[in-house]
């Protein structure tokens, strides 16, 4: 199925779909169901998603370097070599290290302030307040910035610690701009879906009730 709005990503090159490979196996069709469409009497707003997530991802250095490394894999797809020269693979090696080391660096000399990120489940979805998950190392430095993370009990009442479980992943989730994308679009879409602003229709009516 082919997406209304298309991100910048590393598996979207047709070359690695299967049927890019040698001998690839056939696939089988079926008649077309019918269906009415969710978006027949719900506007989905499409273009103008479009048009907003395109302006974010032409500013998201993120993105840029999403778009790099994908010009680098498709050159090397092309090229399709790959060097038994061992001073020139400690030299590609090298050159990947350094590239990370500068988008970090690029990325601290941003300031941009990272998301906070709760604990949810089904036992506290409906509670007021969440548990905010700090990660190991994160934990020291922000008791270290502003004394320690204050947790509601109400949030998870059966944990009573505001760091990681041993239960879930230890690693910081990764950056992925397209996972943050996709949730700028359905904030969009909310946000287009509520219709037109009520103090527009309250500037209306003041000015038709005006003698």
């Amino acid at each position: 199925m082919a997406s209304d709005i298309v991100l910048p990503t590393l598996t979207d090159l047709p070359e690695f779909g299967e049927g890019a490979l040698k001998n690839a196996l056939p696939y089988d069709e079926v008649p077309k169901a019918r269906f009415t469409k969710w978006s027949d009497g719900h506007p989905l707003f499409v273009e103008e998603l479009k048009r907003r997530s395109a302006e974010r991802a032409q500013h998201d250095s993120e993105f840029h370097y999403v778009m790099e490394d994908m010009e680098r894999l498709r050159h090397k797809l092309d090229e399709n070599r790959i060097t038994l020269n061992e001073d020139a693979r400690r030299k590609e090696i090298q050159d990947d290290k350094l590239r990370k080391e500068v988008r970090t660096k690029e990325r601290l000399a941003r300031h941009e302030e990272e998301p906070s990120i709760y604990r949810l489940t089904l036992d506290t979805i409906d509670k007021p307040n969440l548990q905010l998950i700090m990660y190991p190392g994160k934990l020291a430095e922000a008791k270290a910035k502003a004394g320690a993370t204050k947790v509601s009990p109400e949030a998870a009442p059966d944990d009573d610690t505001d760091t990681i479980g041993t239960a879930d992943d230890t690693k910081e989730p990764v950056l992925d701009p397209e996972r943050d994308e996709t949730l700028n679009i359905l904030a969009d879409l909310v946000d287009l879906s509520r219709g037109p602003k009520t103090a527009s229709t309250n500037v209306k009516k003041s000015a038709e009730q005006r003698p």
